[in-house]
């Protein structure tokens, strides 16, 4: 197989591509549905209502990424399977450009297809790789920054170098945030290993805040600048942590490709027939890696999905691995091991999640015939707000308040003792309209309380955890 994949040649592309879809065919049909992309498309489809990302919906989701799913669901609804398709195909897009962009550097020392069949097998250690998360959609942009920066420290300082780096850091962030910390990792690279003065870095950094700034005019001009920075960035930073798996899950699943990179990068290092901009090259990737790190402490999402930042870097070095192997029967054997490694790994993990998905005890997965029901009466197509967590209730429905995101509704629900906030919850409950309140944290009592003009608006259930509007 290695022997095979060593050649690099459109054929080899082809057959590489035809791998990543049959790795990921089986998800396309899963019974069961990733929680986080349900709520990335809940965000999508009540922009396709004209609301304004974060005036009208708080979310601490970023505004390109938001854009691409509401793309989405304009054009496809809120399909699932769409969000799966559009990941393995940009999945694969990524690998080819890893491919060209380490090709055209000659970072390895012979241009193969390893560099596109290994991102690939990373790209697909876990079943939430698939689900088309904002850090997938990121690395897309950052790819091009490790390009530029392989390119300065391989053919000479240029200054257009680190503008477009720069730009497409800055719209990588755009898609998701903590990339925003790789501005460390690009401004070390540049510094260290080219010509990097005053100038140069005021220009990278005006590069990077370009597309910021482009963003920040519509929102000033949209009349809610203000909210970009309550809800987005302090959003990000300052409110508490969503879980979807516990940090020792998500670890598991990483430490198999980290050690493997890991040892792929010792014994990289150890060989000394590399010439001077491939080791800079090396030092880049390992830069990545740390600032990776970095960006995971500043996620406020934590998932597996949140590993797909580090693929190009397992991949890369995992190239110079095998490469570096010369025996052909103990490099045909460590990457089969590997692979049913891999296999294993992503299966056993999948089965444990799904088991407690069934056993409607999983943060992150969810059956796909789960409804939410009014007295025993499905609800579908119905417009909601959410008191609490509920995610099963955005499979069929819609929410239609401001209050998208329940970490950041703590601001107004978090003290229903201030008068401000029973106002503003008031104001958004009356000019919505809401058809079904579900209420997973009985707090509804205490509203209609504060509020008992609700109590006429709204038929409780008989477990007083969902109310339908009857006025």
């Amino acid at each position: 197989m290695l022997e095979f994949l060593k050649s690099y040649d459109p054929f080899r592309l082809l057959v590489i591509t035809l791998i990543a879809i049959l790795v990921r065919l089986y998800w396309l049909t899963d019974d069961m549905l990733l929680i986080p992309s349900l709520e990335w498309l809940s965000i999508g489809d009540m922009m396709t209502d004209e609301k304004v990302l974060y005036k009208d919906i708080w979310t601490t989701l970023e505004p390109f990424s938001a854009g691409t799913y509401y793309i989405i669901n304009y054009i496809f609804g809120k399909s699932v399977l769409t969000l799966r398709i559009c990941s393995m195909i940009l999945a694969v897009v990524q690998a080819l450009l890893f491919n060209y962009y380490v090709s055209q550097t000659n970072i390895y020392d012979q241009k193969t297809s390893y560099p596109a069949f290994f991102y690939v097998l990373f790209s697909s250690i876990n079943y939430d790789f698939f689900a088309l998360s904002p850090v997938q959609l990121g690395v897309t942009f950052m790819l091009p920054v490790m390009y530029f920066l392989f390119k300065d420290v391989r053919m000479g300082e240029k200054s257009r170098n680190h503008f477009f780096a720069g730009v497409s850091l800055g719209v990588a962030s755009l898609f998701y945030l903590p990339f925003a910390c790789f501005i460390i990792f690009i401004v070390y690279s540049f510094a260290v290993f080219s010509s990097f003065d005053v100038r140069r870095f005021f220009q990278l950094l005006s590069a990077v805040m370009f597309p910021w700034l482009m963003v920040f005019s519509y929102y000033y001009l949209q009349g809610s600048f203000s909210e970009v920075f309550e809800n987005l960035i302090q959003g990000t930073f300052y409110t508490n942590h969503i879980y979807y798996a516990d940090f020792y899950s998500i670890i598991k699943v990483g430490i198999p490709s980290a050690l493997l990179a890991i040892t792929a990068f010792l014994y990289t290092i150890s060989k000394s027939n590399f010439l001077n901009y491939q080791y800079s090259s090396m030092k880049i990737m390992a830069m990545w890696f740390v600032n990776g790190l970095l960006a995971f402490l500043l996620m406020n999402e934590w998932g597996y999905f949140n590993l797909y930042i580090m693929v190009p870097v397992f991949a890369f070095f995992t190239v110079f691995l095998f490469l570096g192997i010369e025996r052909f029967w103990l490099k045909e054997t460590i990457f089969w091991t590997i692979i049913a490694a891999f296999v294993f790994f992503h299966i056993n993990n999948k089965f444990l999640d799904k088991s407690k998905a069934l056993s409607n005890n999983s943060s992150i997965l969810l059956a796909r015939d789960t409804e939410v029901r009014f007295n025993g009466d499905a609800v579908r197509e119905k417009k909601v707000l959410l008191l609490g967590a509920n995610p099963a209730a955005l499979i069929h429905n819609k929410q239609v308040t401001v209050y998208a995101k329940w970490n950041l509704s703590l601001r107004h629900f978090g003290d229903l003792n201030n008068y401000g906030n029973i106002s503003a919850i008031y104001t958004n409950i009356i000019e919505n309209k809401p058809e079904y309140i579900f209420d997973n944290i009985s707090m509804m009592p205490d509203l209609i309380q504060r509020i008992p003009e609700l109590k006429n608006m709204y038929e409780p259930s008989y477990d007083k955890k969902a109310y339908k509007l009857v006025k």
